[in-house]
């Protein structure tokens, strides 16, 4: 289970890391053009939400479904299935809490770089 954790930890890390450098001149643009600190920041911070619900739309479905499967092939029937809602809660803070850690890495590093130099490096 860690090392299945940890793999799923790089994966996210390197596509919010990644799509962030993607989108490096258009980050620059906004910050040229005026785009507040504040601003920046509650920006990334409902992507970073938006990234978190929508990973939860689609895992939690299959992993309930997924457990409610393995419960009724390993059970005899005199016993219910219940949801591990301790699991669960674990699993939504921890996805929130990789999220928001790698945008934070991701922002510092757009943030440490010039302007000019994001917008020129894009057009050559």
């Amino acid at each position: 289970i860690i090392m299945i954790s940890l793999i799923a930890i790089a994966n996210v890390f390197n596509t919010i890391s990644t799509n962030i450098k993607l989108r490096r001149r258009e980050l620059a643009m906004l910050r040229s053009v005026g785009m507040s600190d504040r601003d920046f920041n509650k920006m990334m911070r409902f992507e970073c939400a938006f990234y978190g619900v929508r990973s939860l739309l689609f895992g939690l479905p299959v992993a309930i479904i997924s457990s409610w499967l393995i419960c009724k092939t390993m059970m005899v029937d005199s016993h219910r299935f219940v949801l591990p809602w301790a699991s669960i809660g674990i699993s939504i803070i921890s996805v929130f809490l990789v999220i928001f850690i790698t945008m934070l890495y991701a922002v510092s590093k757009i943030r440490k770089e010039n302007i000019i130099d994001a917008l020129r490096d894009d057009m050559t």
